[in-house]
This record gives C-alpha cells, sequence and structure tokens, in this order.
C-alpha cells in the first residue's frame, strides 16, 4: 500500500494522533505494530520531538494531507495536549473539505463528555482558557464535537485488547481507497475486462462511474463518451482543470465521502493522474479506482502497488486467430506451426489476429509462409501491413461488387 515520495497519490497510508504518555501508548503501539505488518504505511508522531522541534510542527499539516486516513484515538489526557487540539483541528479541516477520510476511536471516555466538553474534559478546558484565545479554544471546542458525528469505534465494547488491534486494522482495511491499474497494448482487451469488473462490481458501490475514453476527453472535451448523467457533468473536465470550481463542486457531490467505483479509460499522460490523485481524496472508505493505460511506467510515476498487465495466453489468442482464419476453434495439424507464427506477428493483439487471420483465410500453405516472411519484422509496420492489405481486398471486393451491381442494373 506505500507509495514513493514523488508519486501523486497519499504519502501515508494512516496518519495517527493520539496523547503520548498515556494508557493508549501500548495499544496504539500495536496497532501500529499490526498496520505495518498488514503494508499499512503510518504516521506516527513524536511528542517529545515536535516539542522540541519547530519544524516538526510546520510539516506536521504536510504530514495530514498527504495520508489518506487519519486515526484519532481519543483518550482522557488527549485534550491536555495542546498539539493532538492542534491535530485534531487540521483532520477535521480536511474531512469537512472532503480531502481526508476519520476514524475516530475513543478510548476508556464517554461520548458524550467529549461532545459536550464535561466531565473529565471540564478541567482540561478551564486550564486551556486560561492560557489560550476564546476563538482558539472554541476552535478546539468545535473540532471535538464534530469528531464525535464522524462514524467511530468505542473500547468500552471490546472485552481484550488483542480484539481491539485486530478489529481496528480490518477496519482500516476495509477504509481504503484502492487504486489498480490495468497496463497494456491497445486492443488487448483491457477495456472489455474493465467493464466487465465494472458490472460485476457496480452493486456494491453507492456511486458508479465509467469514464469509457478519457484520452478523447481530455483533448475533445466530447461530453458524449460519459455513461450517466452525473458523471457527464461531474467528469466533463475531468483531465483539463479539476481545480475549477464548478467542476470541483459538482465532482464533491457526486464522490464525496461515499464509497465509489471509477473506471478511468485512456489515461496517457501526467496531468490526467493529478487530477485523478485529486478525485482519489474525496472518495469514501472503500472506493475502488480503475486506471487503464497503454503506459505501465506512467502507473508508476503514480505510486500505484496494484498493477496488473493484461495479455492474450497462447491457447487464447490461437483460438481468436483460427475463428478468423479457419472458422474452427483450432487450427488443422498441418497450420498449426504457421499458426503459432501468425500469433507472434499479430503481437497477441484481438483485432490484428482477427485481421491477419481473415486475410489469410482461404490461403494455401504456400501463400502462407510467403505472406508470413513478408510481415516478420518491426511490429508497428506489421500491423499497418496487414491492415493494408486487408483493407486493399476489402475494397477490391466492394469495387467488384459495385461494379457486379451497375452492371445488372444497366441490363436490366
Amino acid at each position: 500500500m506505500s507509495s514513493s515520495s514523488s508519486s501523486l497519490i497519499p504519502k501515508f497510508d494512516v496518519f495517527l494522533s493520539f496523547k503520548a504518555e498515556d494508557t493508549t501508548n501500548i495499544f496504539v503501539s500495536d496497532l501500529h505494530r499490526s498496520l505495518s505488518e498488514k503494508g499499512i504505511t503510518t504516521y506516527q508522531k513524536d511528542e517529545k520531538q515536535e516539542e522540541k522541534d519547530s519544524s516538526v510542527v510546520s510539516d506536521l499539516k504536510k504530514c495530514i494531507i498527504e495520508s489518506k486516513l487519519a486515526v484519532v484515538v481519543v483518550s482522557k489526557s488527549y485534550p491536555t495536549s495542546v498539539l493532538c487540539l492542534n491535530q485534531l483541528q487540521t483532520i477535521i479541516n480536511f474531512h469537512d473539505e472532503g480531502q481526508l477520510s476519520v476514524l475516530p476511536i475513543f478510548y476508556g471516555v464517554d461520548l458524550s463528555n467529549i461532545r459536550n466538553q464535561t466531565g473529565e474534559y471540564t478541567e482540561a478546558f478551564r486550564n486551556l482558557a486560561e492560557e489560550f484565545s476564546p476563538e482558539k479554544v472554541q476552535a478546539w471546542r468545535s473540532a471535538l464535537a464534530k469528531l464525535t458525528s464522524v462514524s467511530s469505534l468505542d473500547s468500552r465494547f471490546w472485552s481484550k485488547e488483542e480484539t481491539m488491534v485486530d478489529l481496528v486494522t480490518n477496519e482500516i482495511l476495509l477504509m481504503e481507497v484502492r487504486l489498480v491499474g490495468l497496463w497494456g497494448p491497445g486492443g488487448v482487451g483491457k477495456t472489455t475486462l474493465a467493464r466487465y469488473a465494472y458490472e460485476e462490481l457496480s452493486t456494491n458501490f453507492h456511486v458508479r462511474m465509467f469514464l469509457d475514453n478519457t484520452e478523447k476527453i481530455y483533448h475533445q472535451d466530447n461530453r458524449e463518451t460519459f455513461t450517466s448523467r452525473e458523471t457527464r457533468e461531474g467528469f466533463q473536465k475531468l483531465t483539463r482543470g479539476i481545480n475549477e470550481k464548478s467542476t470541483a463542486g459538482v465532482i464533491k457531490s457526486a464522490v464525496r465521502h461515499r464509497k465509489g467505483l471509477l473506471v478511468v479509460d485512456c489515461v496517457d499522460n501526467i496531468e490526467q493522474l493529478k487530477d485523478i490523485a485529486e478525485i482519489v481524496r474525496w472518495c469514501g472508505s472503500g472506493s475502488r479506482i480503475i486506471l487503464i493505460a497503454q503506459d505501465e511506467n506512467l502507473l508508476d510515476k503514480f505510486g500505484m502497488e496494484h498493477v496488473y498487465e493484461v495479455s492474450l495466453r497462447y491457447d487464447e489468442a490461437l483460438q481468436i486467430f483460427s475463428q478468423s482464419a479457419f472458422k474452427q476453434q483450432h487450427p488443422p495439424t498441418s497450420f498449426e506451426s504457421l499458426s503459432l507464427r501468425a500469433i507472434q506477428i499479430a503481437s497477441f493483439l484481438p483485432l490484428t489476429l482477427k485481421i491477419l487471420g481473415s486475410f489469410l483465410h482461404g490461403k494455401d500453405e504456400k501463400s502462407w509462409e510467403e505472406e508470413l516472411q513478408n510481415l516478420e519484422g518491426d511490429q508497428e509496420k506489421t500491423i499497418m501491413k496487414v491492415m493494408k492489405k486487408s483493407y486493399k481486398i476489402e475494397n477490391e471486393k466492394e469495387q467488384i461488387s459495385s461494379f457486379s451491381d451497375d452492371y445488372k442494373e444497366k441490363f436490366t
């Protein structure tokens, strides 16, 4: 789940906010270890270091925004730390803007006391009021109150610490916004595979969007390529400027804090990925985003770990080719070796396999050998040769058919 610092997606999976030197220390340490074992990159602050080094404090906001999820462990002594309260204020602000998911864990405290700053919190806020301005204290109070309105976990309902750690880890895994990349040459079936996954999974998501030609959208702003009115309105400028207020507002209203399934086809430049990175921050827990590209390096620059190459197996390519060349699933024995050469020449691309198969259909072995020798070499030139030959034959057929129709018409 981790990504490189140069990637466009968040640097950390989880930002842990808690009061150091507290009874929660053992729980937080166990949780941090459990998350690390699951491959979840976690930022765990060092409160003592932050007190000594002001630059750490200044970088804290950056660390929060560079996280996918903030886990806030609220204990009885949490409001006694100004650093914790400032963190919480930043976290809530980003959450309100739709840029950060939050999981509150209330550790041995009463929810109503947190919401109203009563009970064990009364003295802490009385002390804060003596040292800080009323506006600052009120901002902290408001942040705590808002935190109680977010879906949370309460330690009072757990019997064992081990159970708590496992439960929180599993909850975080479920909340993860996962990005999946599919790459491979054009025509290999990436979009077909993604559309199948989209149809199979879409019922499990609140928001479903399939952008079937992002390249066309980016260069031409073609609104007809979208599959729904909500998508058409919200993503018509996806790759041209996500920061425009009107566009951002529509997209936020569509995906903000909701579990969404988004498929983006024809991703071909870094600017698109920057805009998609902004959308990732607005997706709710458990969202899945599938990006389709021909360039694997582009997906790597995005910091994606779940990247898969889409290609045909030998048997699949041979079957597609045979359907066009022989009108059956497998080649005749005498054509097997020639057929294997043909699918290599076609680079396992479904469309090229069909075109080449149709072009060779009905020819004898000697003609096959001559044509394959002529086509072997540079892949791109090979594909163009196949298409030109196929076009020439089809054009000749059309001319013969047209001549025949004219002839019939003349003598009827």
